[in-house]
Parts: C-alpha cells; sequence; structure tokens
C-alpha cells in the first residue's frame, strides 16, 4: 500500500517521510496505535485498502544472534489505472492502556526528586568505586534505587529529570548515567512498555556507561583535543562495559546488550561492530538517543551545553544516527520543548516550560515572569497554551537574556507557588 499523505501533525506519528510504501505489519500496527485521524493511499502505487490484523504491543527487540533471519519483500501488485487518492479510515489500537498513575505538580514532587537524586548521587557513586578498583559489581542493589526514579516519573514525569540537570562537572561520570535511566524509563513507557520492561529499560540506563567508570578522569574531563591512544581507549568503553555486566547474572541480556550498543548507529557507522537498523537490539537504540541527548545538554569541560530545544533539534538533523521511531518517540516523550526551555511567548513576553501535554506537545504549559520590553515588569502568570491555542514564538538562549544562571534558577522558578514568583526585566 502506498502511503500519499498521513493526516495529521507529525509529533503523533513515527513516520518521518511523507510519501512511502507501507509493507510491513509493524508499520501498519504504528499507524492504528498513531494519534492520526486518517491516511490518504494511492492505489496507482501500491495495494487498495488491506492490512493484517494487528499484533501485540511491540515489546524490546531480541539480541542480533537470537534475531531470525530477515524474510524477503513481499511481491508488489499491478497497480490500477487512473486511481485516485482517497482517505482511509486508521481502527482504533487494538491493545489497553494501564492505568493511568496518580499524578502531581512539579512543586509536589520537587522534595521527593531531590531525595531520589541523593540516593543516586550516594549508590552511583559507591559503583564508581567499585568499578575503578576492580570489585565485582552487585547489580541488586540498584533495583530499589530504578523504583525510585520509575515511582517518581509516575507522579511527575519531568519533575526529576529537570533535577538531574543540575549536576555538577565532577559528577558527570556516574550522574550522567541516571538522567539516562530516567529519559529511558519515559521513553519505554511512550512505546507502552510493560512496566516489568519499563525497569529493565530503567536498569539498562543505569549501567550503559559502566565501561566509562574505569577509565581515568584525566582523558575523561580532558578540555582540550584527545590523542589517538586516548581516544582509542575511550572506543573501548562499551566492551569494557560489557564484560563487566557479564559477571553478573542477576542481568538481562538486554541490559549487558546497552552497555555493548548504545554507541552503534542505524546507517551501520557506529561502535563497536558497526551493527545497522534491527541488529541492534529496540534497547539499545533508545540507549543511543538517551545517551546522546544528555551528553550534549551537559555542561561539559570541552563544550558548552545546549538547550534541551536546541539538542532536539539537531539531533531531529542527523541522518542515519538514530532510529526514527524511536527519535520521534524520545520527541514525545520530552515535549517538543521540554521542561525548564526558555521561550517567547505572545505579549512581548519571556515564559519557562514548567509542564508538557502528550496530546499537544507543540503548546506546553508554561510560567511568564519577564517582559521583552527593557524596564518593563509584569505579573508573573501560568498559561496553558494548549487551551488558549496561543504559539510559542521562539526558542530563547538565557544567555541572551543575561540569565546565565538560569540552570540553576529555573527549577526553583517552575517549581514554586506562582504567588512567590517575582516579575523580572532582563536584559539583553
Amino acid at each position: 500500500m502506498w502511503i500519499h499523505a498521513i493526516k495529521g501533525v507529525w509529533f503523533f506519528h513515527p513516520f518521518w517521510r511523507g510519501k512511502f510504501l507501507l509493507e510491513h505489519s509493524d508499520d501498519v500496527d504504528a499507524l492504528r496505535s498513531a494519534r492520526i485521524s486518517g491516511v490518504i493511499i494511492d492505489t496507482d502505487k501500491g495495494l487498495d485498502i488491506k492490512v493484517d490484523p494487528p499484533k501485540a504491543a511491540n515489546q524490546p527487540a531480541p539480541s542480533p544472534a537470537a534475531a531470525p533471519a530477515p524474510q524477503p519483500a513481499p511481491a508488489r501488485a499491478t497497480p490500477r489505472k487512473n486511481a485516485k487518492p482517497r482517505l482511509a479510515p486508521i481502527a482504533p489500537a487494538a491493545r489497553q492502556k494501564p492505568a493511568a498513575p496518580e499524578t502531581c505538580s512539579m512543586a509536589a514532587e520537587l522534595g521527593r526528586a531531590r531525595k531520589t537524586v541523593n540516593l543516586a548521587r550516594r549508590l552511583m557513586s559507591q559503583l564508581l568505586k567499585q568499578v575503578r578498583s576492580g570489585d565485582t559489581i552487585d547489580a541488586e542493589k540498584l533495583g530499589p534505587l530504578v523504583d525510585e526514579i520509575a515511582d517518581s516519573l509516575s507522579r511527575n514525569n519531568s519533575t526529576l529529570t529537570s533535577v538531574l540537570r543540575l549536576k555538577r562537572k565532577d559528577e558527570y561520570t556516574y550522574m550522567h548515567s541516571v538522567t539516562v535511566s530516567a529519559l529511558m524509563i519515559n521513553l519505554a513507557r511512550e512505546l507502552d512498555f510493560s512496566e516489568e520492561k519499563v525497569r529493565e529499560a530503567g536498569m539498562a540506563g543505569l549501567l550503559h556507561d559502566i565501561g566509562k567508570m574505569a577509565i581515568d578522569d584525566s582523558i575523561l574531563n580532558k578540555a582540550g583535543r584527545l590523542t589517538d591512544a586516548e581516544f582509542a581507549s575511550m572506543r573501548q568503553h562499551p566492551e569494557r562495559g560489557h564484560s563487566v555486566l557479564r559477571k553478573d547474572d542477576t542481568l538481562s541480556a538486554l541490559v549487558m546488550d546497552v552497555a555493548l550498543h548504545h554507541h552503534e548507529k542505524v546507517d551501520g557507522t557506529g561502535y563497536p561492530h558497526r551493527l545497522s537498523g534491527d541488529e541492534i537490539t529496540l534497547l539499545s537504540r533508545m540507549g543511543a538517543v538517551c545517551d546522546v541527548y544528555d551528553a550534549v545538554t551537559s555542561d561539559r569541560p570541552y563544550k558548552a551545553p545546549w538547550t534541551p530545544a536546541e539538542a532536539i533539534h539537531e539531533m531531529l538533523s542527523w541522518n542515519g544516527h538514530f532510529d526514527e521511531y524511536v527519535l520521534a518517540a524520545f520527541v514525545r516523550s520530552v515535549g517538543v520543548y521540554p521542561v525548564g526551555s526558555l521561550v517567547r511567548i505572545p505579549g512581548d513576553r519571556l515564559a519557562i516550560v514548567i509542564e508538557t501535554h502528550r496530546k499537544h506537545p507543540e503548546r506546553p504549559t508554561v510560567r511568564a515572569f519577564a517582559s521583552t520590553t527593557p524596564g518593563v515588569t509584569i505579573e508573573p502568570e501560568d498559561i496553558n497554551l494548549a487551551e488558549t491555542q496561543e504559539d510559542i514564538l521562539s526558542f530563547e538562549r538565557p544567555a541572551d537574556w543575561d540569565l546565565h544562571d538560569w540552570e540553576e534558577r529555573w527549577p526553583a522558578l517552575a517549581g514554586a507557588s506562582l504567588k512567590n514568583v517575582k516579575g523580572e526585566s532582563p536584559k539583553r
């Protein structure tokens, strides 16, 4: 079947090409599950409406060694002459959503999220010492931390990841993995994993970079260009990490696979094994996206961080790096405008994104706190753009408005009660 167009907003479905040949039943299921009104098909280029029955919800892909041999593509039918594109209705997804968790505001979750981060800091710093001393790790001790992360994100899917963005440069080596764990959990839920598989994704994120823990800080935190020897050492960390994890028989093969293959790229140019496409497990394709996103939005000795919005924009442009379906789901999970983004909205105002909406990721809830007009102070206001139908006018870089301490300030600004927020008049 030839898809001529998809009727819906692009970030509500996983297909990034406007026109394509629909060949696989998995893609049919993805269309049925998407929040779209329908598709336009062109029967001059492909078959008329006839689809396979929907299958069960996707689960993480098996490892490459266990994957079935690829099947030949089905023969393409001779198209009918003079056929015109028409709208094909999309049936509802044939699966049940899990019960929605009890949620709370960012302000209500902030204290608990900070406690979870403190627990993570203690456990992961201990893990770092174990790896560097050559001790055998006990991954089961990290299970309660994964549960804490998952529970916090169930109550509010943005607060914990927002607090984790405040990690210090000297703790990046291990706290990066905590952030990736949280991003993996949110992404797994966006992909409708079972809660058991959600926690497996969280554990994979927590341990994905364990191989880097054995590398000397002088290399990890070097501000200048790495030497060839240092670069070669860095590229060995996936295999080192996999070797460490293989000694723990409580870990699943998929968790260990993420440590080994989170630097693979779907076009086959990654490392260490230059896997491509479906040779890379789904969990490792997820790990690739989450790892890069946190890396480029973190303050590192050798580069300034990108804003979350800049990171999303850049990652979308890297053809061949990421699985498009996974990347689309990731964008939905963090939002087109992630929490903490500084944006300009109508009325000559600056605002911070304080909540994202799954149904309307392009229109989050924002907190307007400053005027773009010099010398003008405004009354702070929370605005749900999905209700007002107003659009965000632009991303803004905090440094352009003399907000150089933004990463330290914005969680308090977003998490405070509105009555305690004072209007500002930043400089430009």
